[in-house]
């Protein structure tokens, strides 16, 4: 088994994964309590729906195209992760004021989803079509980036 099958994260180009490498240390330092902040739906539907065309026609079919999909569900899996387990325990629950509905949960999500294809496509899509695209995670995603 080569190595681009045990990781597919391995098929995004280098500069790219120094960028989600840096962001995801970025992302992991965040406490889940301000997850929510992060779930501002910076885009209507429309927008939206736009903006994941263009995303689709970027990444292509090729073999990159797993290389997205493996670093999206990296991101999904650690959020949920971490999330879960701020409400662990009986004590934990009780003193959390800040939970979030579902749908908070579902922008926010939606919103990483697309902060996470920004940092992988930067050098591709212009800035103000990534700076739209990174919404609420403009600013971690430049430093990762001019790191």
């Amino acid at each position: 088994m080569s190595a681009d099958e045990r990781d597919p994260i391995s098929l995004l180009p280098p500069a790219a994964r120094t960028r989600l490498d840096r962001f995801a240390t970025a992302f992991q330092g965040l406490d889940s309590n301000i997850y929510p902040a992060f779930s501002a739906a910076s885009h209507d539907a429309d927008e939206r729906l736009a903006a994941l065309a263009r995303i689709q026609e970027i990444i292509g079919q090729g073999p990159r195209r797993a290389g997205v999909l493996a670093a999206l569900a990296d991101f999904r899996e650690f959020a949920v992760r971490s999330a879960t387990e701020a409400l662990g325990g009986f004590q934990t629950l009780a003193a959390r004021s800040n939970t979030s509905s579902p749908e908070e949960r579902l922008r926010f999500l939606s919103s990483l989803e697309l902060a996470v294809v920004a940092v992988i496509l930067w050098d591709e899509i212009e800035p103000d079509e990534r700076e739209s695209l990174l919404g609420p995670w403009v600013q971690m995603a430049t430093k990762a980036a001019a790191a």
